[in-house]
């Protein structure tokens, strides 16, 4: 080991340092010659030289010196093993031997390995981490995560390998292809699993949406991939439960085949809901753990009642009727205001057909609406009184009415977001005959979305034909315009149906309906998740005023489907609250999150599935391509298990398979060593011991 004072500072400071020392101890003990006559000229110096190395000292370390400790060090070259533990490797043929034989018989090999490699064990799947044992239990395969980590970790060693033994199959993550290019070590590639020809039909992707209604049709889009079953058949079935909701046949037509195809299912109850796709060969298969596929979706209790009212007869009614009543969560009542009173306690929503009108403004009844926050449909036209409708609170000002009306055409808003109105119904809204308009301009003073833009005489103008707004805790939509019915009858003829002109009345209606989430504790969370995959839950609370707060606790209670309760406590962050648990295993769920000590008790209950993760079932034909790329990629070479010796020659005559020489260097600062201090008192109390007895004093 070397050791050497080493300081950030010009070692020339030294210099000026000892001339200010030498001129200190010349006006101490030579100036005017003090102690000549008491102490002879060797006593002097000895005192003088004293006093100078303890000064010299003491501004040496004005120069914040270190001591620093260098030695040499021979690093023996890295060799990275990475296992793929993902599930694949124990669905196929061969599992038993990698479950039971493979284990040893690679510990074995690193260990020849061993006294010239330090080895690094690690693990891939959903995540990387420190190999503890073969157990193939994860439920993704991720390259990208792991090449990220070697990148983090070793990419700037110039003495490193890498064995990634894997199957060659991932399902998560960018292509490998891509991600090893900033790689600058060779990636050594063992083959696992089982590349011979497999016989396989399996349940590749289902689409649906997240959300469903009871009785209202759900599509369902279920891709199916067959593997060597040319002419066979594959038999299809959706169950929700016990239930058997769909079957279906196809034909198999190549050796490669794949298909999707598209179903309607039809929920009965609500709440989250899991259904499953089978699909069954006629020929036989290799592997049938891939043959099914799991979904949830968060079905909810849409019944709604609608009362349309009027005060005075026309053909829109019965258009927006038909449309409504397309939707069996839907019943709807018409309501003549000008002979009858409606009972809006029984009503979710309200279309209110040019109310308040010339005949009458009801504007108690429409208070009503308002204080109960009912939401309202309005079709605003010939008959409406523009005059009362701005003196209500619904959000819009009809600007600059002089009692004009104008026939205009529907221009589409891309933008519109509140719900998914393609852009090829939006097209065909626009070839839609005019309808007759009031000739004013919107005010909206609260926030408005707007479906489509009124278009007089070919010229698109700013105001809208079909919007939405909100006033307070009430969503209100508008049709300003009457005429809608011309809708329906020009589409009927077009297309021998409505649908474009239902598919908006409804999506309108439903919107209206679903219910404006004003709770002070608000869970945000998934309710359909994979196995394997994280969970987190994001939450807020607000006071009365609806501001956002987080002095309160809170606690959470996790309860499985078998009953047992688990308890955590959310992490503050910023002014919201996360908790994040894991991953858990396949199963139902329930929740209550609850605040430990705000003024008012909050309470929030919810549910989430764990659903199956067939992601590791869905090929299970060993990829040699992909571990052949990454290996070339990167200048590592392809190997099977039974080519050790191989391998082992390989691994240690490659380049990257040398010892470096390194420097380990370490400082300490002189200023804290105790010695240095013992040194500077120690001459200083000599120095002042030997004057005092010299002198005798």
């Amino acid at each position: 080991m070397n050791i050497t004072i080493v300081t950030e500072y010009s070692l020339w400071w030294v210099l000026p340092f000892t001339l200010v020392s030498l001129l200190l101890i010349v006006l101490v003990y030579f100036f005017k010659k003090p102690y000549h006559k008491d102490l002879s000229l060797p006593k002097i110096y000895i005192l003088a030289f004293l006093r100078g190395l303890s000064i010299l000292l003491l501004l040496i370390l004005l120069l914040e010196p270190k001591i620093k400790y260098a030695s040499e060090k021979i690093e023996k070259p890295l060799l990275v093993f990475a296992q793929d533990n993902s599930k694949s490797l124990k669905l196929n043929n061969d599992s038993l031997f990698y479950l039971n034989e493979y284990p040893s018989e690679i510990e074995k090999f690193l260990e020849t390995l061993n006294s010239e490699f330090e080895i690094k064990k690690i693990s891939f799947g959903n995540k990387v981490e420190e190999l503890s044992n073969y157990n193939y239990s994860e439920t993704n395969t991720n390259f990208s995560d792991l090449f990220e980590f070697l990148k983090n970790n070793y990419g700037n060693l110039n003495n490193v390998q890498v064995l990634l033994a894997s199957d060659g199959l991932y399902n998560k993550g960018g292509n490998p292809r891509y991600d090893v290019q900033d790689l600058n070590f060779p990636i050594h590639t063992l083959q696992l699993g089982d590349t011979a020809r497999i016989e396989d039909v399996s349940v590749i992707s289902v689409k649906t949406n997240k959300l469903g209604f009871i009785k209202s049709k759900l599509p369902v889009r279920i891709g199916v991939k067959a593997t060597n079953l040319d002419s066979e058949s594959v038999r299809l079935k959706i169950y929700n439960g016990s239930a058997k909701l769909i079957e279906d046949e196809f034909q198999i037509n190549n050796n490669a085949f794949f298909i999707e195809k598209d179903f309607f299912i039809t929920p009965e109850k609500a709440g989250l809901q899991k259904f499953r796709v089978e699909v069954i060969a006629t020929g036989k298969e290799s592997s049938k753990s891939n043959n099914h596929y799991e979904f949830v979706v968060d079905v909810l209790d849409n019944q709604r009642k609608i009362a349309i009212c009027f005060d005075k007869y026309h053909p829109d009614i019965a258009a927006i009727q038909s449309a409504i009543n397309e939707n069996l969560n839907f019943t709807v009542e018409l309501i003549n205001l000008a002979q009858k009173q409606a009972d809006l306690e029984k009503y979710n929503l309200v279309v209110l057909y040019q109310i308040p009108s010339h005949l009458n403004s009801y504007s108690g009844f429409l208070q009503q609406i308002q204080q109960k926050e009912i939401p309202a449909l309005m079709v605003v036209g010939g008959n409406s009184d523009i005059e009362a409708l701005n003196k209500l609170n619904f959000g819009v000002n009809l600007l600059r009415n002089e009692g004009l009306y104008t026939e205009s055409s529907f221009v589409g808003d891309e933008t519109f977001n509140l719900f998914d109105l393609k852009k090829s119904k939006l097209e065909t809204l626009e070839k839609m005959p005019p309808l007759l308009s009031p000739l004013v301009r919107c005010e909206f003073n609260s926030e408005h979305h707007i479906v489509g833009y009124q278009s007089i005489k070919s010229v698109q103008t700013e105001e809208p034909q079909i919007a939405f707004s909100y006033a307070d805790n009430q969503k209100i939509a508008w049709i300003f315009g009457e005429g809608i019915w011309r809708w329906k009858l020009h589409l009927s003829r077009m297309n021998d149906s409505p649908e474009v002109f239902f598919d908006l009345i409804n999506k309108m209606v439903q919107y209206l309906s679903l219910k404006i989430n004003r709770n002070q504790l608000v869970v945000n969370y998934p309710k359909n998740i994979s196995e394997g995959d994280e969970i987190v839950f994001d939450t807020e609370i607000y006071n009365k005023s609806y501001e956002l707060v987080n002095q309160a606790n809170l606690d959470f209670t996790l309860i499985n489907q078998a009953g047992k309760s688990f308890n955590y406590n959310f992490e503050k962050h910023s002014e919201k609250y996360q908790l994040r648990i894991g991953s858990l295993p396949k199963g139902n769920y329930s929740f209550v999150v609850k605040t430990q000590d705000s003024e008012n008790v909050l309470e929030q209950k919810g549910q989430f599935i764990v659903s199956l993760n067939s992601n590791e079932a869905k090929n299970l034909q060993a990829d040699g391509k992909i571990l052949s790329l990454i290996s070339s990629l990167t200048g590592g070479k392809v190997f099977k298990l039974d080519e050790q010796a191989e391998m082992r020659t390989n691994i240690r005559e490659n380049e990257h398979a040398k010892s470096i020489l390194s420097e380990e260097t370490k400082y300490g600062n002189l200023a804290e060593m105790l010695f240095v201090l013992i040194i500077i008192i120690t001459l200083m109390i000599l120095e002042w011991f030997l004057k005092k007895y010299w002198l005798g004093i």
